[in-house]
């Protein structure tokens, strides 16, 4: 079974990388989407990092991970 996750990336106001994770991401997903939602964040200003508030958008990625369950009963 395969998980998708939506990664994204914001520079914030130390100038370091905060990533924001959303795990389901659906299979069609949209560049112009996710761009949409990051600006949305940094608009609302709804998150906080050890480095502060969240300036502006780095990158994004959605990430796929395989897992097996294996039944040790």
């Amino acid at each position: 079974m395969a998980d998708k996750s939506l990664v994204m990336i914001f520079i914030n106001q130390e100038g370091t990388r905060a990533n924001i994770t959303l795990p389901g991401v659906k299979d069609n997903i949209t560049q112009q989407e996710v761009s949409v939602v990051m600006d949305t964040i940094i608009a609302g200003n709804v998150f906080a990092s050890s480095g502060g508030d969240l300036m502006s958008k780095h990158s994004a990625q959605v990430t796929e991970r395989n897992v097996t369950e294996l039944n040790v009963r």
